[in-house]
């Protein structure tokens, strides 16, 4: 069996696979669980904000959900594909206090940046070369006090150790070979504190798909999970 191309830039990847991404959060059961799993936090920490960012916005999908709020929200991607269809989304659901940016991830100079009340970064940092560069970026981003939420592949996750040593040996899943850092909530919470950014709480998810199914119902979610989502704060 002939391998598939492997890709090596997860921008043009992105923006490649954009039109497939975009649906499957109408199909796929791991997409409709980040979903919701997304929006329960952003009920609790969303509640007073004003002005928001999503930083890797892919196809606007949790932007929309924020603006859906009545939050003023910019969404920022580096993949034209994904733009496109965040444009679309968000023009289907009406909403006219959203704007859509291109910039490719980090941004390297954020003078002249609004600074938000929220931050969100949906499965981004962990294709993007430093982690604490990543978070210094969304930091700057932050009002004092303003709060960061951001999702990463979990490495404790034995279904994750499974497609990985699949991925040695077929090249798919294709967006796997991208990926660049796999971390422990410990990882996590030693880089926020590198970077001035106060760990408040995390969850895990990424558990709906089959294998997964049938690991959480003998082990707990640390391990069962593909993803945590963490909630932080920038210090005044």
């Amino acid at each position: 069996m002939k391998a598939p191309n492997r890709p090596s830039d997860p921008v043009a990847f992105h923006s490649e696979i954009a039109a497939d991404f975009h649906a499957s959060y109408r199909g796929d059961r791991n997409r409709r669980e980040r979903v919701r799993v997304w929006n329960e936090l952003l009920d609790r920490y969303a509640r007073n904000a004003k002005f928001a960012y999503d930083i890797g916005c892919g196809s606007g999908v949790l932007a929309c959900d924020i603006a859906r709020r009545g939050i003023e929200t910019i969404g920022i991607d580096g993949a034209v594909g994904m733009l496109r269809l965040s444009e679309q989304t968000a023009c289907n659901q009406g909403l006219a206090n959203i704007s859509f940016q291109q910039h490719r991830l980090p941004i390297s100079n954020t003078t002249g940046f609004r600074q938000a009340d929220i931050v969100i970064s949906s499965s981004v940092i962990e294709y993007l070369n430093s982690i604490p560069e990543a978070l210094m970026f969304l930091r700057a981003l932050l009002r004092p006090e303003g709060v960061l939420m951001f999702s990463v592949s979990n490495r404790s996750s034995l279904s994750r150790a499974v497609v990985r040593w699949v991925h040695r040996l077929t090249g798919r899943p294709r967006y796997f070979g991208l990926l660049r850092h796999f971390m422990t909530v410990q990882d996590i919470q030693a880089d926020l504190g590198i970077c001035g950014l106060t760990y408040i709480e995390h969850v895990y998810f990424g558990r709906s798909d089959r294998l997964n199914r049938v690991l959480s119902r003998f082990l707990s979610p640390k391990y069962s999970s593909n993803m945590i989502l963490v909630v932080a704060k920038r210090a005044m």
